[in-house]
């Protein structure tokens, strides 16, 4: 199932309001430093004619300093402004494609999915007695297990299942079979950050 619908779409106008009220900011710190240097210019000019050429070098200096300073600040306020929508975004779609996860648990394919993750599990534990994992009062995936399964197995509930799905073990062999939804979405969730151009570079 597509955890994510139209991301393309989201990215966009994500982006563009990123870049507008990013723009924005540079353009109100431009006008500071714009704003500052002109005082500076005027203060020069009015000491200059006070004292020819007095301190005139250490006064451009202390303006060139300014500028530097206030255009260092432009560029740190653009990357903090522009970092912080950054994190906004991505996290606002991970917790658009969880929400959309539970309604997936919600739906009448989530039957389905449990039935088809359980394809081939006996085989792969050599028939062996295993234990499913699956998260409390879970009665959709509790009962495709026990009508499906055709091996020996017992069922635990427990919390650290949040969304669905469920994982198997078998301690005897020492093997986990890990299809939970929570894992899937993490994984993704991971590869989003990892690989997404709205990740900070």
């Amino acid at each position: 199932m597509p955890y994510f619908n139209n991301n393309e779409d989201v990215y966009r106008i994500f982006s563009r309001e990123i870049i507008d009220k990013a723009d924005q900011e540079i353009n109100n710190l431009k006008s500071e430093v714009e704003e500052k240097k002109e005082k500076n210019l005027k203060r020069i000019k009015m000491e200059l004619e006070a004292s020819v050429n007095r301190g005139l070098e250490l006064d451009l200096n202390d303006l060139n300093r300014d500028f530097s300073s206030n255009l260092s600040k432009v560029k740190n306020e653009y990357t903090r402004v522009l970092i912080k929508k950054r994190h906004e975004l991505l996290d606002s779609i991970v917790m658009e494609a969880r929400s959309k996860c539970i309604d997936f648990v919600s739906s009448k394919e989530y039957k389905d999915f449990i039935s088809n993750k359980l394809t081939g599990i006996v085989d792969k534990f050599e028939k062996k007695k295993v234990e499913f994992r699956v998260k409390k009062n879970d009665t959709v995936a509790i009962d495709v297990i026990k009508k499906e399964y055709n091996g020996k197995f017992e069922i635990q509930e427990v919390s650290d299942i949040e969304i669905g799905g469920f994982s198997v073990i078998c301690f005897e062999i020492g093997v986990l079979i890990d299809e939970t939804i929570d894992n899937k979405l993490k994984e993704k969730q991971q590869w989003f950050y990892e690989h997404s151009d709205l990740a900070a570079k």
